[in-house]
């Protein structure tokens, strides 16, 4: 696996988690990764091609190939390794 990154830590709801009155960092590598896939492409203003577009996905039709290919293209194109994940991520499909 690749160095962790160290950044801010959210909690499960998104909250910035503060520890003994400051925010608390750590190894944010899943949580980016999990963010990365709840974002849609141009949420972000300076990558806007970043984002799975999942939530625009939800009630469609996807094959469970097709949906390891975009979540597979946008975490390499922010420099992940796909095999590091690949074993982490559970992709549910409708289709």
């Amino acid at each position: 696996m690749a160095d962790p990154a160290r950044d801010f830590l959210l909690d499960e709801t998104g909250r910035l988690v503060l520890r003994n009155g400051g925010i608390a960092t750590g190894d944010s590598y899943t949580q980016e990764v999990a963010l990365l896939m709840l974002s849609c492409q141009g949420e972000l203003r300076h990558d806007p091609l970043a984002g799975c577009n999942l939530v625009r996905r939800t009630n469609g039709r996807i094959s469970r190939g097709e949906l390891e290919r975009i979540v597979r293209i946008q975490v390499e194109r922010d420099g992940k390794s796909w095999a590091d994940i690949r074993g982490g991520v559970k992709l549910n499909t409708n289709g």
